[in-house]
């Protein structure tokens, strides 16, 4: 699996986890978020699959490389966006958006 540290301080990181990059539960979920791919580039999200786990697990962690979120459930795009919102580092840069 590809090294998320390299991502620290650059952009947020959701790992998609599963027995296969190809199991059902693991395309639904990349469908889920390729639908809202354009909110996600906003927010810095970068998105790695890994196929090498045992049941599917989806994986939220902030540009500080922190654990922020994960669920082995259904999840709904617009709660991760939330909780991206929610953060103190996004809240920062909506600010300085809003000041340009």
């Amino acid at each position: 699996m590809k090294d998320i540290k390299k991502y620290q301080w650059k952009k947020r990181v959701i790992i998609l986890r599963d027995r296969s990059t190809e199991s059902p539960s693991l395309k639904r979920a990349r469908e889920k978020l390729m639908r809202e791919m354009a909110s996600l580039n906003d927010r810095d999200v970068v998105i790695i699959e890994d196929g090498a786990g045992r049941d599917f697990q989806i994986e939220l962690y902030g540009k500080d490389g922190g654990k922020k979120w994960e669920s082995d459930q259904e999840f709904s795009v617009k709660d991760i966006l939330e909780k991206i919102d929610s953060m103190p580092m996004r809240q920062d840069e909506m600010k300085s958006e809003a000041s340009r």
